[in-house]
């Protein structure tokens, strides 16, 4: 769901990450992957890959360089800043439409359940400011969405679908402002 897990170590691991004692707390990570595979018992077990967010406590670790150790490339310090989205009107959003995508109807079922991606019409980011709120958001399945974002399939004043056969289904619950679909459309028109 895009949101960020807190990682705390244990000591009882054979691990080079895990403290001499107790517990230590090692920042927020985000999960990148996850996939399952037989555990030692051969019951199923859950493996996630964790990116540790920018800004957090950084300890040296066994086998990373340390600051008098001369580096194989050079290293810089940088600050990021990013939107941060509203995920939880993103969820409730596809369990509006049952994680079916409004272009073509997909619900893609995966091992962690059903799957589906938040498309903003009006991007949020510079320089098209589009607001956070649901009137700005789609639920499209992950081929829709790419083709949204790069003007592959474009919405019509009558909600047809230039790009693709049909019409986008919109759920009586879920209000689309046209002011959002008229400025994608000057701007990501299909074939431009």
């Amino acid at each position: 769901m895009g949101l960020p897990v807190r990682v705390i170590r244990g000591s009882r691991h054979d691990s080079p990450y895990s403290p001499g004692t107790g517990y230590s707390y090692d920042g927020l990570y985000s999960v990148e992957d996850y996939w399952h595979e037989p555990g030692r018992s051969g019951f199923r077990v859950w493996r996630y890959r964790l990116t540790k967010l920018p800004d957090q406590p950084n300890e040296e670790r066994p086998g990373e360089e340390s600051p008098g150790t001369p580096p194989g490339a050079p290293r810089r310090t940088t600050r990021v800043l990013r939107i941060v989205r509203d995920t939880g009107q993103a969820c409730r959003l596809k369990k509006l439409y049952d994680y079916k995508c409004q272009m073509c109807g997909t619900r893609l079922e995966g091992l962690a359940g059903p799957y589906a991606e938040a498309a903003y019409i009006r991007p949020l980011g510079a320089p098209h400011h589009g607001p956070n709120t649901p009137d700005n958001v789609l639920c499209l399945c992950p081929n829709h969405h790419v083709l949204f974002d790069h003007g592959g399939v474009t919405i019509g004043e009558d909600l047809s679908l230039d790009g693709a056969e049909g019409r986008l289904h919109v759920h009586p619950r879920h209000r689309i402002s046209e002011e959002h679909l008229r400025y994608r459309r000057d701007h990501y028109g299909a074939g431009d």
